[in-house]
């Protein structure tokens, strides 16, 4: 099963694949700015740069690079790129990554790579290049453990710089790779508060020597190679950290105890930069994840293992850490580490209990929100894709239908008794007792539909939706239907202007004026969610106005419009699900045929991939402690069909064609995914 897949762990949104359009593809021009140092100078910058130089020989692309001799260089370098119409630039490393995001802002027209950088909602012609350390730091751990055991000791050892996120993961990946090997290795280690004291790195690993530490891996800048040039002139083996250090740090074996640096747990910032200048050269748009993250994984030859060089260490050890990262790629491994946080995911998560936990589920249990598993709800839909997975993979499956509030925790703590292995919980409402309940319970796992996590229990999905994407085409509908009746006006009635409403408005607005710019659209939101009469009164407003169509985004708000303006005579859409099945009765209330499309949240589709992905021990797939994001491209959000409503086919022809474009990535909505507010 292959389904595009964002962890959510702040920054998740980001993590998937989000086309432009602000620029061209099949770029011709590459131009990159190194952070200070030289494009031969063994570090990020030279690797960025091979990988650049590689990137524009095969897609014969013109290149330039200009190397930073200062830090108050980096703008004036970079308008350099721009002045001389460089269509792609790179630039290296997080002290550069002001600079790059204000000049990508300035000039939509051109892409920027920054290596290194991490980027949140950015422009969408802005990526950041990161890497899993955890993965990378796991499989030094890997080799660390083994060596350790081949020269009879039981402590190995790790110094590190500041702890902010990459040096956690590194640290973190470290020990849980050594401890997959060894469990009851002796880890030693020590965050110091600078990158720049080689001194502390090296009195550092004077004290661990002293402890019996055998193997010293040092990821921290200068400092964890201060640690390191010290432990090795000591003759103890060491690990380095980003780039091969035995050929910065140890000179290339000119450096002395070069020949007890073992390995690096490298970033391959050539693969990284490689792959996104690819992506761009060759008219790949939907492969550039543009106001977010490219994030390199050991899938992707993002991350690894530098070979031994002099270190006379058994080749069997590297071998087993290729084996350990083949376990990775196919889900069988988890590093047990957030890759955003650094934290540690779930303590002490090795192999075996990974297995227990993710390889093949057989019992699914559902609690529906308020109302009942027929009621044309999410809950409906959650049902639907539950069943359909019990039907296809075999499991045992139970529902159980919440009549108040109160009874939240303990329905779903039945499910917990009952020893259901997967428990499907319904809305916004019931995701503060899904959160406590994954908590409390590591080994069940939970699927929150419509509920929104931020660095959670690795247990637990929260279910999203691309509201954007499915407000994009109901509003490329609604201007098609407008242009039919020869009008110029359409309105939206929303509920508070929380992120989903106003990615629906937003999306919805958007789509209607890449269909007609000149359109005139009307809207408000309502400061409630439960005001159909305030709904039908701006509704009768905006019809008196002279709108021909009416989105309602905002609950019974929302209905309370569309149910007005049908009953008018006005075509409307619906929101969430199929509002022709619900709030017009499957055709019985009045009006019914004035509804012309839902807006939809595919919740069956959602909760039906990820039960799957249990249900098949997915492993890797499983997006535990964040959410789910569905889009069109997944059959995550879309239109519902037109029912009763006369509406043309070829107006139906053309709003097919718009989101056939959108799906395959050449269109985007502009919306922003996280606060739902327009890009810039």
């Amino acid at each position: 099963m292959k389904k595009l897949i964002v962890l959510l762990s702040l920054t998740a949104l980001f993590l998937g694949l989000i086309p432009l359009t602000a620029a061209q593809a099949g770029v011709e021009t590459l131009c990159l700015v190194t952070d200070i140092g030289r494009v031969n100078d063994g570090t990020f910058n030279q690797f960025a740069h091979e990988g650049a130089l590689e990137a524009a020989d095969d897609y014969d692309l013109e290149y330039k690079f200009i190397e930073t001799q200062a830090e108050t260089d980096y703008d004036a370098n970079i308008q350099t790129c721009i002045d001389e119409g460089f269509e792609i630039i790179v630039t290296v490393g997080f002290l550069i990554a002001d600079s790059t995001r204000a000049m990508a802002e300035a000039n939509p027209d051109v892409y920027f790579l920054g290596v290194d950088q991490f980027v949140m909602g950015g422009p969408t012609n802005y990526v950041g290049i990161q890497f899993r350390e955890d993965q990378s730091g796991f499989l030094a751990g890997v080799l660390a453990a083994q060596v350790a055991g081949s020269v009879g000791s039981d402590t190995i050892a790790g110094i590190y710089g500041i702890d902010i996120p990459p040096v956690k993961k590194f640290r973190n990946g470290f020990e849980q790779g050594a401890r997959y090997i060894n469990a009851d290795l002796n880890l030693l280690g020590v965050y110091i508060d600078s990158f720049i004291a080689p001194d502390r790195g090296a009195s550092a690993a004077e004290q661990f020597i002293g402890e019996g530490a055998s193997v010293i891996f040092g990821a921290g800048g200068p400092t964890g190679t201060g640690g390191i040039l010290a432990a090795a002139q000591q003759g103890v083996f060491v690990i380095g950290v980003d780039q091969d250090e035995w050929v910065t740090s140890f000179g290339g074996g000119e450096t002395p105890g070069s020949e007890y640096i073992i390995s690096s747990a490298i970033k391959r910032v050539d693969q990284g930069v490689y792959d996104m200048v690819a992506a761009l050269a060759g008219d790949m748009m939907g492969d550039f994840p543009g106001g977010g993250i490219y994030l390199m994984d050991v899938a992707l030859n993002g991350v690894g293992l530098a070979e031994k060089h002099e270190a006379d260490i058994d080749d069997a050890f590297f071998a087993k850490a290729a084996e350990v990262a083949e376990s990775m790629i196919s889900g069988a491994v988890s590093t047990g580490v957030d890759p955003v946080s650094g934290d540690l995911a779930m303590e002490d998560m090795m192999e075996d209990q990974a297995a227990d936990m993710l390889m093949g589920v057989e019992t699914v249990c559902l609690v529906t929100d308020l109302g009942r598993v027929n009621d044309g709800t999410f809950n409906q839909s959650a049902h639907e894709g539950a069943d359909a997975a019990a039907d296809e993979y075999d499991l045992e499956y139970k529902f159980i239908e919440t009549q108040a509030e109160t009874d939240y925790e303990a329905n779903i703590q039945t499910c917990v008794d009952e020893g259901f292995e997967v428990i499907v919980t319904v809305g916004f409402l019931i995701a503060d007792a899904t959160y406590a309940a994954a908590e409390a319970n590591p080994d069940v796992y939970f699927l929150g539909v419509d509920q929104f996590l931020i660095d959670g229990p690795t247990n637990y999905v929260g279910i999203q939706f691309r509201e954007d994407q499915s407000g994009f085409m109901t509003g490329v509908l609604a201007a098609y239907v407008a242009e039919w009746q020869g009008s110029d006006m359409i309105a939206g009635v929303y509920g508070i202007d929380i992120p989903p409403v106003k990615r629906f408005r937003n999306g919805y607005e958007q789509g209607a004026s890449y269909v007609n710019p000149d359109l005139t659209i009307l809207g408000v939101y309502i400061d409630s969610f439960v005001a159909p009469d305030r709904g039908a009164s701006a509704a009768l407003q905006f019809i008196g106005e002279g709108a021909t169509v009416l989105f309602g985004g905002g609950g019974p708000t929302g209905t309370g419009a569309i149910l007005a303006g049908a009953q008018e005579g006005v075509y409307v859409i619906g929101v969430d699900k199929d509002e022709w099945l619900t709030s017009f009765g499957a055709g019985e209330t009045p009006g019914s045929e004035y509804i012309i499309s839902s807006a939809m949240k595919r919740v069956d589709q959602g909760v039906y991939d990820m039960v799957a992905m249990l249900a098949e021990g997915d492993m890797g797939g499983f997006p535990g402690g964040g959410v789910f994001l569905m889009d069109a491209a997944m059959n995550g959000v879309g239109l519902a069909p037109p029912h009763e409503a006369d509406i043309p086919d070829s107006v139906w022809d053309q709003v097919d064609a718009v989101n056939a474009e959108l799906i395959a990535g050449n269109i985007e909505t502009g919306v922003n995914l996280m606060t739902g507010d327009l890009l810039e």
